[in-house]
């Protein structure tokens, strides 16, 4: 029976390997897009790592999830929410095949902590799973638990990597440590297809995205490339098994950084009270700093466990403070708007208030109306909510989205004078465009599909293996396979009335990698 495995590259484009390409340097790739189909996979808006790889594995908009980001800002109940996959609200691809009797692989997969029961196996991946030395029950990244042990015993698994890499100056263990990381990704998932005889196998790798967004097109991400290039080779000699490549979204050097929040506070819609972080940061005391000093004596670990997590939270970054601590610092009388990266902004005025529509538009063409000195446009587009989502969580949804230029990165850190800078911590952003390429014995098509969704990817790969598509997804199947499409009723959600707790491991980790600025 023919196998199908997805490999998915967080933050893949074309743009980014094209001179690779050109030059030869990824034989594999080239033989794979040279056997089949190929297009530009666009995810939604904003163009990150969560929720776009619900998005693929749900085949649904951000509006029928109920999350729009890592994390969500609840300024109604004056909350920072960081997100776990509990939250997302729809059953996914490999729900569907399991209910047409098709048993399934998962592999570190982001959105996926903790996890949960399929006909087959999940390891939960990075950057939102835990891994903790002091592992109770409730901290186990498998299913079934026992693989956890299984894995690490025989091959030492990590979840994520050890230096975690933090800047742009960390180019040796750090980068040597994602490297291996990559590499034991492709070496579990392999053997589980074998070992297990799973139908179908989904495989993530996400820390690739980190190095292109510290090094964009250096040797750093040309070499972890290498890697993929290598590994997608080992699965193409595989009989009777179609390959899908794709991912969540791409990524594009970064010109200019906004620091979008400070343009709030200079317009009167947002005011920040002072605090111990305000301080710290005035007297040079900063997280990158630390990370500096302690990992040149080898005492991240030691430090993480020493600290209170209140002092470690309190200490700024270089560009300040971020996240949850910008939103405890908010003075929320004086304030109607406040936003986080990426372009996402949140009204305090409710939705229902006669203010709300006149104040949105007002930021809204306020944004829209900002340049760099040279004149580039820090938005394609400030979008209403309502014009990027549909579905029954709209009120979770931010009030404004930026579609940001491409090469522009909006930071919601709130310590640099000024609004405009032309560096920050990341050398490149997640852009829109993203890559989809398929080969194997079902995949009738070959050639250049051209622009497609990144929802259109599920529905495409259950036509690929027979199976119906759930009529409640925004997706289409593209034609790829023989054959019409069928559709079934939608499966209800797998995750029901739970939830979990807030997470300050995890919410540090992707602070730290510079996901939360």
């Amino acid at each position: 029976m023919t196998q199908t495995v997805v490999i998915g590259l967080d933050g893949a484009n074309w743009d980014l390997i094209e001179p690779w390409l050109e030059n030869g340097d990824l034989p594999n790739i080239e033989q794979l897009l040279d056997s089949g189909v190929r297009g530009e996979s666009h995810s939604y808006i904003p163009p990150v790592t969560v929720p776009n790889w619900k998005c693929y594995s749900t085949g649904k908009n951000p509006g029928k999830l109920g999350v729009y980001r890592f994390d969500h800002l609840d300024t109604d109940k004056r909350e920072y929410v960081f997100h776990h996959s509990y939250d997302f609200d729809s059953p996914e691809l490999w729900d569907y095949l399991n209910d047409e009797g098709y048993t399934t692989g998962v592999v570190n997969m982001p959105t996926t902590y903790p996890p949960r029961e399929i006909d087959g196996f999940m390891i939960c991946g990075g950057p939102d799973a835990r891994q903790s030395e002091y592992r109770m029950l409730d901290d186990t990244y498998t299913h079934p638990e026992s693989l956890q042990e299984t894995i690490e015993k025989e091959y030492d698994y990590e979840v994520h990597p050890k230096p975690l890499i933090s800047s742009k100056d960390e180019r040796n263990e750090e980068v040597d440590a994602i490297h291996q990381l990559i590499d034991l990704r492709f070496e579990v998932a392999y053997d589980l297809l074998e070992e297990e005889e799973v139908d179908f196998l989904h495989l993530t790798s996400f820390y690739s995205n980190t190095l292109q967004h510290f090094f964009w097109q250096e040797d750093p991400v040309y070499q972890a490339w290498k890697i993929f290039d290598k590994h997608i080779g080992r699965f193409l000699e595989l009989d009777d098994t179609n390959i899908v490549v794709m991912s969540d979204h791409g990524c594009a050097e970064i010109s200019d950084v906004i620091y979008i929040n400070n343009w709030l506070i200079k317009n009167d819609y947002l005011t920040l009270e002072m605090s111990i972080d305000d301080i710290l940061q005035d007297v040079g005391f900063t997280k990158e700093r630390a990370l500096r000093a302690a990992k040149a004596f080898g005492a991240t670990d030691l430090l993480a466990k020493i600290v209170p997590q209140q002092i470690q939270t309190l200490v700024p970054w270089e560009e300040g403070v971020r996240g949850q601590r910008t939103f405890e610092k908010i003075d929320w009388e004086e304030t109607v708007a406040v936003a986080n990266s990426q372009g996402l902004v949140y009204l305090t005025v409710d939705r229902d208030d006669p203010r709300y529509k006149s104040i949105r538009s007002e930021i809204k063409d306020g944004i829209e109306d900002l340049t760099t000195p040279d004149g580039t446009p820090l938005v394609e587009t400030m979008h209403k909510y309502e014009e990027l989502y549909e579905g029954d969580h709209l009120d979770k949804a931010p009030d404004l989205v930026a579609r940001q230029t491409d090469g522009i990165h909006m930071s919601e850190a709130t310590g640099v004078e000024g609004i405009y800078h032309d560096t920050g911590r990341w050398e490149a952003e997640n852009i829109p465009p993203g890559i989809f390429a398929a080969t194997g014995p079902d995949i009738t098509a070959d050639g250049d599909l051209g622009e497609m969704k990144i929802s259109d990817i599920a529905p495409t790969i259950l036509g690929v293996m027979d199976c119906a598509i759930p009529t409640d997804i925004d997706g289409e199947a593209k034609p790829v396979f023989d054959g019409t499409p069928e559709y079934r009723d939608p499966l209800i959600s797998p995750h029901g009335d739970k939830e979990a707790e807030e997470d300050e491991e995890v919410r540090d980790r992707l602070e730290d990698l510079g996901y939360l600025n």
